[in-house]
């Protein structure tokens, strides 16, 4: 089911093609039809809501918006929970808890918004993301000469301000990153913000081998893929440091950039309309890395997770209120110290599997014992 009016424009129009006349080709994605009534009537609900936002000036929506976030703050008690205890992460004692449940509620704001901007996707021109977005720090000349030199780019962001119009704002100026995605609500909200997210014919699809093998076509052909990374919702990770305390976060990136040379671009979306009255982004693109591929590949992945984990802390410091992450990034309790102690034997049964050229095993300093 798809919208279709005059400013819904094929990414090969000319407004796209004069911003950047040098586009990389689209990844072709089979069609995904919905697969039962759940999400049919998902896409159904988003089609409505994407027409109602059309005709809502967006001081209205955002005035709705934000009642829509008090709302769920005070009636969803385990996502509530989840974002005050990352925000403690994050500020670590250095505001009150009355100053922390108010920038929780922000957070909820903040995620209702993003809602109502994703609904407006569907009907926006691809040039009006030039209008609605600044670019605060490098610019467009960093990604275009990864482009140019046909390595690839592996764009990294998180949970954090608008976090859809990264990959959007990329994918209208011709950069076209393959983005993977995977359900973490159910299946009738996943079913329409889908909908939503591909209003602009943008290469998502969800997580399969399949897609996996042609997101490493993409990055291998000189494409751009990208992948969300702040918190590990597999439980597949590996530990690390985020605002000095042990949790996991997913490898991905950091293995792909070892495997093919790619570098990393951290990019995010800032929201920067604190006044309500319009649609703004702050689109800040932060100095690419890449993971030295050595013969200790633990010792590069783990490297590589640090500096991924700092740029990661960096931006939420800078904007706390803005991450939009409702489900909790470092594990409590017993839970924890199991997760702990399975992804060190985990890494034990790798490095006793390893050996040097001597026959012995290959010592790789493991994670820095837990104190707390």
């Amino acid at each position: 089911m798809r919208c279709i009016t005059s400013r819904n424009l094929p990414i090969g129009s000319s407004r796209v093609s004069e911003r950047s006349p040098r586009l990389l080709d689209k990844p072709s994605i089979p069609p995904r039809k919905p697969e039962n009534r759940k999400q049919r009537w998902g896409i159904v609900v988003a089609w409505l809501f994407a027409n109602f936002t059309r005709v809502t000036p967006i001081r209205v929506g955002y005035l709705l918006s934000d009642r829509v976030g008090d709302l769920l703050y005070w009636r969803t008690r385990v996502y509530r929970l989840s974002v005050i205890d990352n925000l403690r992460h994050v500020y670590r004692g250095q505001i009150s808890e009355m100053a922390l449940r108010r920038q929780a509620r922000r957070v909820f704001r903040t995620s209702a918004r993003n809602f109502w901007d994703l609904g407006r996707l569907p009907h926006m021109a691809p040039e009006e993301f030039s209008r609605i977005v600044r670019l605060p720090e490098h610019d467009w000349s960093l990604i275009e000469s990864i482009r140019d030199e046909r390595t690839g780019g592996i764009i990294l962001t998180g949970h954090f301000g608008a976090f859809d119009f990264a990959s959007q704002t990329l994918f209208t100026r011709g950069y076209n990153p393959y983005v993977l995605t995977a359900p973490t609500v159910g299946e009738f909200v996943y079913a329409a913000v889908s909908w939503l997210r591909r209003g602009q014919d943008a290469p998502l699809e969800d997580v399969s081998p399949a897609a996996i093998r042609r997101m490493m076509r993409v990055l291998r052909g000189g494409g751009f893929v990208g992948l969300v990374a702040d918190r590990d919702f597999a439980d597949s990770g590996q530990l690390v440091e985020l605002f000095d305390e042990l949790t996991t976060l997913p490898v991905g990136a950091v293995r792909l950039s070892r495997a093919t040379g790619a570098p990393i671009i951290p990019v995010f979306a800032v929201r920067d309309d604190a006044t309500g009255r319009a649609q703004r982004y702050a689109f800040f693109i932060s100095d690419p890395f890449t993971v030295e591929r050595t013969a200790d590949e633990e010792a590069d992945v783990a490297v590589g997770l640090r500096k991924m984990a700092a740029v990661l802390e960096r931006y939420i410091a800078m904007f706390p209120e803005q991450w939009v992450m409702f489900h909790r990034v470092w594990p409590e309790g017993a839970r924890r110290r199991r997760l702990i102690d399975t992804i060190r034997e985990a890494t034990a049964e790798r490095l006793a599997s390893a050996t040097g050229p001597d026959d012995q095993p290959v010592s790789v300093a493991g994670p820095a014992e837990d104190q707390r």
